[in-house]
């Protein structure tokens, strides 16, 4: 079938208009887990593995042609770029979107090429560990077709972002800009991997989408370069067969060498679940197969237990989003290089795990599909590639059929919401070795209350594993103290176990805790570390007092007397949700010092969010809304900061502000370190910055409030240009319609008779930040139905 027809069939416009410039509309976003028909589902994906080789300073100068396949079709596009392990920012001058003529060359379809932009510009700088969206280009994107995805990048940066094994050819050109050549004469060297596009979305019929979330058998390894016969793409093509008016998506999310326990030259799973999988736009339903690298790579692991944990949290994080997730059991070996009958024991169990362990929805037998009948600890013959490891075409395919299509239907997140978050910042200084036999009490202040509650803790800054021995979860008596209420101390599990170990890079969800959460009220949870490991996950400027001792295990004492010493930060812990369902959702607030709550008084809980979740506690009617705080201090858009101020804005995005459990609408106040701190901040950058947070807070279903950007007159590194700067930024928040609402926070605390200073009234003393005065007039000026 031709490009024009399949294109029109696929996005349901009539031939006419395949080639024209349909109408412009805002993007749609979705709504739950899965989208429903008419939304924005994610159609290809490649997950971000490590960096270019020898390319140190990025491909200043030269154009890169990616050639990549999709799924679902649609009648509007979006690309997803990504600098996620860059090490400096970089600019894209170019980005284009065609139709590829044919899958193995460089040459558009005659008439499809689009110019791709970003926020209406067509150049845009990604930050070091960020990603972007671009805007929606309409297009006739066909289901099951090719699309090149063209970048141009004029200067020098950093090592580039790249997706290792594509067992797809795409190119790169000689000098200069081609990103808008439809003919792909210029493209001349040829590269087997994906350098920066890390997703494209399309706009049309399907109602969700498939995320395979897997290793180098996920990859495609061993199946024909070109021909798109990885298992997810056999998946996509029954999935298309199917009868009926919907479409599914189906994104690929493997990594070749990937691991559950380990990172090696790739991020391992845990770490990177949110960001390839569970904030994929329209994910629905997640297949996994992870564990046969931890087996058969080194180190090697010969005790199932370590994968089977690891296995129960990404189902654990899978379903607490929403998805329905299938567990794929682990395909055989003999015959690998690897293989000994000691790890084949260690597959064995796994799968035994995968199809009885309940810890998935439903199960793929990927083991059964593949083995030989005569020999079931090898590949049959007619599937093997001849590595003994990975599946050729015909292995690929009989896999896809191992999913039964009807168990693809989404899951549901219950009545889980955040209750209090906090953003991970730095690692702790002085904890090069962690904390070794050490307890630690965080004490921390809910928004709103609930039946039961489950805990998530993180090692996303630390360079080992950690092992937490014992954790617990108690109301506190009171929020200046480590001393519980009598009778509401519990221990916290994980998958049934009361110890857990974190790899580095990643976080953990506990199991549901049955316990009475007060709203407004302060828990404590309490780590025990028994081992040394490496640096302290943590977020140092908490404005409340937590406890540590050095003296053993103390997570379940209800007396707080062995808590000796004090801390002014957060450790390990980074979120509570609460079993609430009177609650409706979350209020993200996403911000810096002035949202962290920077000299408000300490353990008093008096930070704008706080304020606002009183206001929405005494709110009456039946809506409720909780409120969840992702304020850093020092944070800043568009660079990260080695000291506290933790990873740039858009490094953060997925986990802060896309990832809160039930979040539904999001508050934005950043700018002002980017202001204050660069030598000559440009308002533009940070508007484009400011409306790209916006694109992808709607792109995730959420709704964003900007707030406008509070006075500094006063403070140490204040001067006219900066002042200018900031009212430039503060009138395209007000203005330019990129955000649902907005909040005047500038209005509220400045000075009448000096706007350019916080009113006195309100200012902490040092002209940046709010008092606890200043903090409640932030709040109040909020408008509670904009919240919705």
């Amino acid at each position: 079938m031709s490009y024009v027809r399949r294109a029109a069939m696929a996005s349901g416009v009539v031939l006419a208009m395949v080639f024209g410039v349909l109408g412009s509309t805002s993007p749609a976003a979705g709504a739950g887990p899965a989208a429903p028909p008419g939304d924005w589902v994610g159609t290809w994906a490649s997950s971000a593995s490590g960096t270019v080789p020898n390319v140190g300073t990025g491909y200043a100068d030269r154009t890169i042609r990616n050639v990549v396949h999709t799924s679902v079709g649609g009648s509007r596009v979006r690309v997803g770029l990504t600098n996620v392990l860059g090490t400096a920012a970089v600019r894209m001058d170019a980005v284009t979107v065609a139709v590829a003529a044919r899958p193995d060359a460089a040459d558009a379809v005659e008439g499809t090429m689009r110019v791709v932009t970003f926020g209406g510009a067509s150049s845009f700088t990604i930050p070091a560990g960020g990603e972007v969206l671009s805007d929606p280009v309409s297009l006739a994107v066909p289901e099951d077709g090719d699309l090149l995805v063209s970048v141009y990048t004029p200067l020098p940066s950093g090592p580039v972002t790249y997706h290792q094994v594509a067992n797809q050819t795409s190119y790169l050109s000689q000098a200069g800009d081609h990103a808008a050549d439809a003919g792909g004469a210029a493209f001349t060297e040829q590269v087997g991997f994906w350098p920066y596009v890390g997703s494209v979305d399309v706009q049309g019929r399907a109602e969700g989408t498939v995320v395979a979330f897997g290793d180098s058998i996920t990859d495609g390894n061993g199946s024909t370069r070109n021909a798109n016969h990885r298992w997810p793409d056999y998946l996509a093509d029954r999935l298309i067969a199917a009868p009926g008016p919907a479409r599914t998506g189906v994104v690929n999310a493997g990594i070749s060498s990937n691991r559950l326990l380990n990172s090696t030259w790739n991020p391992n799973a845990l770490s990177r679940l949110d960001r390839d999988a569970l904030s994929v736009p329209g994910a629905s339903a997640m297949v996994v197969l992870l564990g046969i690298n931890d087996i058969g790579g080194q180190p090697q692991h010969r005790d199932p237990a370590p994968i089977i944990a690891a296995l129960r949290q990404v189902a654990a994080q899978g379903k607490a989003k929403g998805l329905r997730v299938i567990g794929g059991t682990l395909t055989p070996f003999a015959g690998s290089s690897n293989y000994t009958e000691e790890l084949e024991g260690v597959r064995l169990a796994v799968n035994e795990f995968v199809r009885h362990g309940g810890a998935f929805d439903a199960v793929a037998d990927f083991d059964a599909a593949l083995r030989d009948p005569a020999d079931p600890h090898r590949l049959r013959a007619e599937y093997d590639s001849g590595d003994h490891l990975h599946p050729e075409d015909a292995g690929y395919r009989a896999m896809a059929g191992a999913v039964r299509l009807d168990q693809l239907r989404p899951g549901r997140t219950g009545d889980w919401v955040g209750t209090w978050h906090t953003a991970m910042a730095q690692r702790l200084p002085g904890t090069d070795q962690g904390l070794p036999n050490h307890s630690i009490r965080n004490i921390v202040h809910t928004s709103v209350g609930g039946r039961a509650a489950r805990i998530r803790l993180s090692n996303v800054y630390g360079t080992v594993p950690v092992t937490m021995g014992r954790v617990t979860l108690a109301v506190a008596a009171r929020p200046t103290a480590p001393d519980a209420v009598a009778g509401t101390m519990r221990a916290v599990t994980f998958d049934g176990a009361p110890s857990v170990t974190i790899p580095a890079g990643a976080e953990v969800l506990s199991d549901p805790v049955s316990l009475a959460v007060p709203e407004d009220g302060d828990l404590l949870v309490t780590v025990f570390t028994p081992d040394p490991s490496g640096p302290v996950t943590a977020h140092p400027r908490a404005y409340q007092t937590s406890f540590l001792t050095s003296g053993g295990d103390h997570a379940a004492d209800e007396r707080g007397s062995a808590f000796t010493t004090p801390t002014p930060a957060w450790h390990y812990v980074t979120a509570v949700e609460v079993d609430a369902p009177a609650v409706d959702g979350a209020v993200v607030a996403f911000g810096d010092s002035i949202t962290d709550g920077d000299k408000s008084t300490t353990s008093a809980n008096v930070r704008w969010p706080d304020v606002l979740a009183d206001r929405l506690a005494a709110r009456p009617g039946p809506t409720r809304l909780s409120v969840v705080n992702s304020g850093i201090s020092a944070n800043r858009i568009l660079d990260s900061t080695t000291g506290i101020g933790g990873p740039n804005a858009f490094a953060r995005l997925t986990r802060d502000m896309l990832a809160p459990t039930g979040a539904r609408t999001v508050i934005l106040l950043e700018g002002i370190n980017d202001i204050g701190n660069l030598a000559h901040p440009d308002p533009v950058a940070l508007s484009a910055a400011l409306r790209q947070v916006a694109a992808q807070a709607h792109a995730a279903g959420l709704r964003i409030v900007g707030g406008t950007i509070t006075p500094f007159k006063g403070w140490r590194s204040y001067n006219d240009e900066r002042e200018s700067v900031r009212q430039a930024v503060n009138d395209f928040i007000r203005t330019s319609g990129v955000f649902d609402a907005v909040i005047d926070f500038d209005a509220a605390v400045r000075d009448p008779a000096d706007p350019q200073r916080i009113a006195p009234a309100y200012d902490s003393g040092d002209h940046l930040h709010p008092s606890d005065a200043g903090y409640r007039a932030m709040a109040e000026e909020i408008d509670l139905r904009v919240l919705r």
